[in-house]
């Protein structure tokens, strides 16, 4: 099955901006509507007609991140009337608002009972904090390496654009950042074999 995680924002209530995301390097991303959660953005692009998929949010607890939860909830149902899939089952994952070592381990454990065999994955790192990020980040790569047939199609950044202090000016664009994980695939495996001047190897990644 398709899953798509992502952490859910922690902007204060009336502070969660929408923006029609330009996609930078990957075009499925790209979509006309506006949206405050680039995750969306891959929804529209690789959900099929009569395909059923799975969000899992990783919710802090907190007043902020409940409201914006219940604000993903509802772009989820636009989106998918809009583009005409069925939508999404949204799994929630609640964290402590702390930013303790067994806090991310936790995260990571929940996320990975979540991950089976078989499932196409898309994760987002443009909200939470740099170690939830991160935790996110692990379970994806872990599911990839441990469980079967387990594929990773998209993980996406979400960019704000802010030329000058003016709001109306400001624009957003959306990263495929999936090649960051086949870099640190291509680094262990480098390390692994003693590899001392990596720059051919990593030239030719990038290109791909």
């Amino acid at each position: 099955m398709k899953k798509f995680i992502t952490a859910v924002p922690l902007q204060p209530e009336g502070k969660l901006e929408e923006y029609c995301y330009a996609a930078v390097g990957n075009q499925r991303l790209q979509m006309q509507e506006k949206t405050s959660f680039p995750i969306i953005t891959a929804i529209q692009g690789y959900v099929q007609k009569d395909e059923q998929s799975e969000v899992i949010a990783v919710q802090v607890d907190s007043d902020n991140a409940r409201c914006n939860y219940e604000k993903l909830k509802q772009e989820l149902q636009e989106i998918s009337t809009k583009v005409g899939i069925p939508c999404p089952v949204l799994r929630r994952i609640i964290v402590p608002e702390e930013e303790s070592v067994a806090t991310h381990a936790n995260t990571f454990r929940k996320l990975i009972d979540y991950l089976e065999d078989q499932d196409e994955l898309f994760a987002c790192l443009t909200y939470g904090t740099k170690p939830l990020s991160e935790a996110i980040r692990m379970s994806v790569q872990y599911a990839y390496r441990v469980k079967t047939n387990v594929s990773i199609s998209c993980v996406l950044y979400g960019q704000i654009i802010r030329p000058g202090r003016d709001p109306s000016e400001w624009y957003g664009q959306v990263y495929d950042e999936t090649a960051l994980l086949r870099l640190d695939e291509m680094v262990h495996l480098m390390a692994n074999h003693g590899i001392k001047n990596p720059d051919m190897i990593l030239d030719n990644l990038l290109t791909l």
